[in-house]
């Protein structure tokens, strides 16, 4: 009775570390999408992240958990039999479930178990749809042998431009990465993050500038500060302090550059739109060794009442086809606002078309926007003003404050989906090489293959 009691024993224990090291297949390999919902909430959620499986390993790889966490490695079996865990927003998941091929579709419905922070034990129980999008993204990889020097500044969580405009906020650090620190005396080229941690355009855009004998400071502001994707907890204040705090950190460090170039995406192009405030450049004299600016994937508001400085270029750079930051709320801003300095540069593709850390251009009905929704709009005293297109609804930050009501109000009536993403190698091309036009050869606006009147 004894002997039988410890070999089933055996068996179970064998049984289990079989299904732990089971191995991993290849035949599920791709970028997910998924939803989720928890008992409790009031809908299905769809948060704009990704999974990806590659040779059978769930990990949050670029374009990848987004909003997850996944530090250790979870296969999936050929079965499609898997299961992992992870955090999202400070809550535990155990996932598991199985994924189906059906013909050309992979998708699988997964039960979870949300443990909140300090839960004690206790769960929500959660179901969870995966869906097969795409091929695992391709990664590329630069050799690059330049010294690095990594630096920590000392910045502010600015919740907004007010915040801002006052020097009030939380200190915050933040990593900085310096590269051809002996060129400084020529100028500085910084570039900061969008609404992700995840630094790889970043990176790309960095290589792509780096032969300019200048300068660059790459900052990871993101980082620290980062809940999910798209966020209204990371906001374009932060970036401006943070950039405003790297010229001072290293003018003071190093030596003062001769001009500061800024250059950014999304989120990061209005920070950079803002670094031309007049008001701003008054309280930050940092701010006005800023000579350019380029709005990337240029997430313009509609009117700009600010004062603005006469002595910055400003370029709004789009995708033609773009309907997540389109080109034509840039026209409006050109329209409205008295800028003879801002320039419209417009390319051939949709949302990232410039970054070939992207994969080729596909249309992505989960993409979160708001932009086509919603209208951005600034008084001459800074406040924003936050306007539906079809003139129902408005938030007034300067009646109505910006703190956690307005971001709910914000992701109700403006968050919208959909739109064309991913590297478009023909308008990459030329706005790079017009780029290099207008920072190296100082050309003239009107002969760059971008201009748009």
């Amino acid at each position: 009775m004894i002997k039988k009691f410890f070999l089933v024993l055996i068996l179970i224990m064998l049984s289990s570390v079989s299904e732990s090291i089971a191995e991993s297949s290849s035949k599920f390999d791709g970028a997910y999408t998924y939803t989720h919902f928890c008992k409790g909430d009031d809908n299905s959620k769809f948060d704009g992240s990704q999974f990806i499986i590659k040779n059978g390993v769930i990990s949050n790889d670029r374009g990848g958990g987004g909003r997850w966490i996944i530090k250790k490695e979870f296969k999936i079996d050929d079965e499609g039999k898997l299961k992992f865990k992870g955090v999202r927003k400070d809550r535990k998941y155990t996932v598991k479930g199985k994924l189906i091929i059906d013909g050309e579709n992979i998708t699988g419905k997964l039960s979870a178990k949300r443990h909140p922070k300090n839960s004690g034990g206790s769960y929500k129980k959660c179901e969870m749809v995966f869906k097969r999008v795409g091929n695992v993204p391709e990664k590329i990889s630069f050799e690059d042998d330049r010294e690095i020097v990594e630096i920590n500044i000392l910045s502010k969580n600015t919740n907004d431009d007010i915040a801002l405009l006052n020097d009030e906020g939380k200190n915050q650090e933040v990593r900085v990465e310096l590269r051809n620190l002996e060129s400084i005396s020529k100028g500085l080229i910084i570039v900061v993050p969008s609404s992700t941690p995840n630094m790889e355009d970043e990176l790309y855009y960095e290589k792509q500038v780096s032969e300019f004998k200048y300068a660059t400071a790459i900052v990871y502001g993101a980082e620290p500060r980062y809940q999910k994707k798209f966020t209204g907890s990371y906001t374009s204040s932060m970036i401006l302090y943070d950039a405003i705090s790297t010229i001072n950190h290293v003018s003071k460090q190093f030596s003062e550059p001769k001009e500061v170039v800024i250059m950014g995406s999304s989120t990061g192009s209005l920070a950079v739109f803002k670094a031309g405030w007049q008001d701003l450049r008054n309280k930050y004299p940092a701010l006005n060794l800023i000579t350019m600016g380029f709005m990337i994937n240029a997430a313009c508001p509609d009117q700009s009442d600010a004062k603005y400085n006469d002595d910055i270029q400003m370029y709004a750079i789009n995708g033609k086809q773009d309907e997540s930051t389109p080109p034509w709320t840039c026209k409006n801003l050109k329209n409205s606002s008295n800028n003879p300095n801002l320039y419209l540069l417009t390319y051939s593709g949709g949302h990232h078309f410039e970054s070939a850390m992207y994969p080729p251009s596909k249309y992505d009905m989960n993409s979160m926007h708001a932009l086509p929704t919603c209208s951005l709009n600034y008084k001459n005293n800074l406040h924003q003003i936050i306007k539906r297109r079809d003139g129902s609804l408005e938030w007034d930050g300067e009646k109505k404050g910006y703190e956690k009501k307005q971001k709910k109000w914000f992701n109700k009536h403006c968050i919208d989906k959909g739109t064309l993403q991913g590297y478009e190698e023909y308008g990459a091309k030329n706005f790079w090489a017009d780029v290099k036009s207008i920072i190296v050869d100082k050309k003239d606006i009107k002969s760059l293959k971008g201009y748009t009147n």
